[in-house]
């Protein structure tokens, strides 16, 4: 149901046109008609009838993750219903990646909406449907969730389908979105909450990347800068009251001098983001304790 009644909004706010096959295939027999006799439709396993209309993503920030809510809408504009030929997909998709380490991948949270169960095969992050097409239109919804990481992310979204109108909505005030190529739009108010848009036409074959963070991302690197440059400080301090005391010898001067060194230098590389905040935490984090160490 959000579906539906989510893409009927949407074909207003982004200027939708509904063709006279959007009626999802339905259609009313004239007077002239026969009602008495069905007739058979006829099925095609040519797929080129088959285009997408509209690409909408929802992306809403909760704990932890981002929540992707992903809208299409297909049009079958031949007369004939698209079927598949031994087992051959009708419909395909791929899931985003990220530049999350440890959860690079989106995983779907629900069953996807619009196509039966039964005719759905996942396979890694490729997902493939064997549902027959009517000719009009098809609403398909994929629901699935991204890892969300520390100062956020790079996704990148696979274009399988060439779309004249792919959005994504940013959950405004709680989800930060920089993309290249796509055009800022007006906010867009649903039941749920309210919206940034970001528009622009893909390509088959093409990639979308766009980066997501939280709105407290910039503020807590900022925090965690601080943090480590607090630490930066006493450890030099301690390491200048062990050599004022004389407690070590000269090896173990020069082993402290290395260890400040090194250190400054991957806290001067984090500031220039050419090293992530783990892998510098990875490579700090010893030597400040062989440094503490030294101190004792």
């Amino acid at each position: 149901m959000f579906v539906i009644v989510v893409f009927m909004s949407l074909f207003t706010f982004f200027d939708g046109t509904v063709d006279a096959a959007s009626d999802g295939g339905v259609k009313t027999p004239s007077a002239t008609q026969s009602p008495a006799v069905a007739s058979k439709p006829e099925t095609t396993t040519d797929t080129s009838a088959l285009s997408l209309e509209r690409n909408v993503l929802f992306i809403r920030l909760l704990k932890g993750f981002y929540e992707v809510r992903e809208i299409l809408m297909f049009v079958n504009k031949g007369k004939k219903t698209i079927v598949s030929k031994d087992g051959a997909p009708t419909l395909r998709f791929i899931l985003p990646s990220t530049s999350n380490i440890r959860n690079p991948q989106a995983t779907l949270t629900a069953p996807i909406q619009g196509l039966d169960p039964k005719n759905i095969r996942q396979s890694g992050s490729e997902i493939v449907s064997t549902d027959s097409i009517a000719p009009g239109s098809k609403l398909v919804g994929l629901f699935y969730r991204m890892a969300d990481e520390f100062g956020g992310f790079v996704a990148q979204h696979p274009i399988i389908y060439g779309s004249p109108s792919f959005a994504i909505l940013a959950e405004k005030g709680r989800v930060q979105l920089q993309a290249d190529g796509l055009k800022p739009g007006e906010p867009v108010k649903f039941q749920d909450g309210e919206y940034d848009s970001y528009v622009t036409a893909t390509r088959a074959g093409s990639v979308v990347r766009f980066s997501l963070k939280a709105p407290d991302s910039a503020g807590g690197l900022v925090y965690f800068y601080v943090a480590l440059g607090t630490i930066f400080v006493l450890g030099a301090g301690a390491a200048v009251l062990i050599r004022t005391r004389r407690r070590s010898g000269l090896s173990q001067q020069v082993e402290r001098e290395e260890l400040i060194r090194a250190i400054a230098e991957l806290d001067d590389r984090l500031a220039m983001n050419s090293i992530s905040a783990r892998e510098h935490e990875n490579q700090r984090i010893p030597r400040f304790n062989r440094l503490r160490e030294l101190s004792k």
